[in-house]
């Protein structure tokens, strides 16, 4: 029942959101024409269709702004791969049918089988393939498995990247975890940077239960946010929210992340201003949260500063301590009779 209510939710909004493409690129072709008439004659009708056409141009003109999966230009076709380690390349699929790609690295060192399993969420560009040597530098520091994924549109990955749709990526690889007998269900730590930090905080604050700890760096506090920063010389704060295609108002969802948080800032970072990391750290209700600091981090290059991998092993290992003290504790609590 269940799946048919949201197979008939998925063709209803599809067809909506068609129809309201199809009239956005009626007017936007006849926007010069409309223009005219308008000069010409005048009237509500023409100016109402004018503004209508401007408003759909700048509204799906934010996705251009916001996802760049085909930079640097071979992104969508070239996907480098890992060399001399065993991986796992794979195709998962979501709800509404999307075809993911994912790597999987797996940790082979000493307590394999109970190694954390960090899903990785990477930025607004590029593919998973760029994120190779970052991931294999976390591998071997935190002794933890990394599996990466590559939103919709991204990489080999089927679709056009959304803000809904990428959030239905980040719940399609969750589940893929959990259907993993060799990957400890209990460890799943987020991390997400820039893009993928918003990605990794609301799957935290709509699924905490499954979710060990999250890691943030260099992310957001929502879109309206950024508009408001890049773009200081409009009143970006004065538009309502229906503006805004894309959200991802992380600000709010953090409210819901009580498990444990690491919040990882360069201050060098010329994109995303640092103090909105900052804000992110102090508005989280988690009791155990932790602000990792670097002055010469610069937005995507954070993790080369010199104490970078200390900072998230000290982080992994406080959970992972106080994770043993929790099962010790409960296995003392049990009667045996």
């Amino acid at each position: 029942m269940m799946e048919k209510t949201w197979k008939s939710w998925t063709f209803a909004r599809r067809w909506v959101i068609t129809l309201v493409s199809w009239s956005w690129s009626l007017c936007r072709i006849s926007l010069l024409a409309l223009i005219l008439t308008f000069h010409l004659y005048g009237g509500f009708l023409l100016l109402f269709l004018i503004l209508a056409s401007v408003a759909g141009i700048l509204y799906k003109f934010q996705d251009v702004l916001l996802y760049f999966p085909e930079q640097p230009p071979s992104s969508r076709l070239y996907i480098p791969l890992p060399t001399g380690i065993p991986y796992e390349n794979l195709f998962i699929k979501t709800k509404d049918g999307i075809r993911l790609n994912l790597i999987l690295l797996r940790y082979t060192g000493d307590n394999a089988p109970y190694a954390p399993t960090i899903i990785y969420f990477h930025g607004n560009a590029g593919n998973i393939g760029h994120r190779i040597q970052n991931a294999l530098l976390m591998m071997v520091n935190l002794k933890v498995n990394l599996l990466l994924v590559d939103y919709r549109g991204y990489g080999r990955s089927e679709g056009e990247p959304s803000e809904q749709g990428l959030y239905l990526d980040s719940e399609a690889v969750l589940d893929y975890v959990m259907t993993r007998p060799d990957l400890d269900k209990t460890k799943v730590i987020l991390f997400g940077r820039s893009l993928g930090g918003a990605v990794a905080v609301h799957l935290a604050s709509e699924i905490p239960h499954r979710i060990f700890a999250i890691m943030v760096e260099n992310t957001f506090l929502s879109i309206p946010h950024m508009a408001s920063t890049l773009f200081s010389f409009f009143p970006m704060r004065y538009l309502p929210l229906w503006c805004y295609k894309n959200k991802f108002l992380s600000y709010s969802k953090i409210l819901q992340c009580r498990m444990p948080s690491l919040f990882i800032s360069g201050l060098s970072d010329q994109l995303i201003p640092p103090v909105m990391m900052k804000q992110l750290y102090e508005l989280s209700t988690s009791r155990t949260k932790r602000l990792a600091i670097f002055p010469d981090g610069t937005h995507n290059d954070t993790w080369q500063c010199q104490g970078y991998f200390a900072a998230l092993e000290q982080f992994i290992k406080e959970l992972l301590k106080n994770h043993s003290h929790e099962e010790i504790k409960t296995s003392s609590n049990v009667t045996i009779i």
